[in-house]
């Protein structure tokens, strides 16, 4: 992926579209993207084979953004994260379809983790720190997909479409633990660069 990433950021400078000085932000910014949409498709032709896409947009969707503004941990290598992406994904959407849990259980398990979200966002990473303004806006949004998220939900158990809510209260259980490893991963690095 890094090396197309690289391919792609020269070809932009080497028409102009952006300066040589901006060729890091560039590149990183093309190689996430390329490395995002790999896993991406993978996730999804495994999907369409499953016959599972309506499913697969909302984990998609809901794991996408809570991680986007929320936090999580951040693996080490493109690899790594393939893997692991994959296999979380597609191990949520089978559980949540095959053993959807009781409504009850469903609902206690979205408030909880939407209410335990919102008070780790937003994980740092060693990757990049945020400031004062950056974590302000990363929690604002993050209540806003919460909001969003609670309404699907809601919506969602009006039509007794429990299924769904059950995927749901799975994919914020991942993101929850994906914080919870982030916060550990970030306070260790921490502690091992100030010794």
């Amino acid at each position: 992926m890094k090396w197309l990433s690289e391919k792609i950021t020269e070809y932009i400078i080497k028409t102009g579209a952006v300066s040589k000085e901006l060729y890091a932000v560039y590149q990183y910014g093309f190689q996430i993207g390329l490395e995002m949409l790999c896993c991406f498709s993978v996730c999804l032709l495994i999907a369409i084979y499953l016959q599972i896409i309506p499913e697969f947009l909302i984990v998609t969707g809901i794991f996408i953004l809570l991680r986007t503004y929320a936090g999580g941990v951040h693996l080490d290598s493109f690899g790594a994260c393939f893997i692991c992406s994959v296999i979380v994904q597609t191990a949520a959407l089978l559980i949540g379809i095959n053993y959807p849990m009781p409504i009850r259980y469903t609902w206690f398990i979205i408030v909880v983790n939407a209410i335990l979200i919102y008070k780790l966002s937003p994980v740092e990473s060693t990757n990049r720190e945020l400031d004062k303004e950056e974590k302000a806006h990363c929690r604002k949004v993050t209540l806003k997909i919460i909001t969003g998220i609670l309404i699907i939900a809601g919506c969602c158990t009006i039509g007794d479409n429990y299924k769904i809510t059950s995927l749901i209260a799975i994919t914020m259980t991942i993101v929850l633990l994906s914080q919870c490893l982030g916060i550990i991963k970030f306070k260790l690095s921490k502690k091992y660069v100030s010794v």
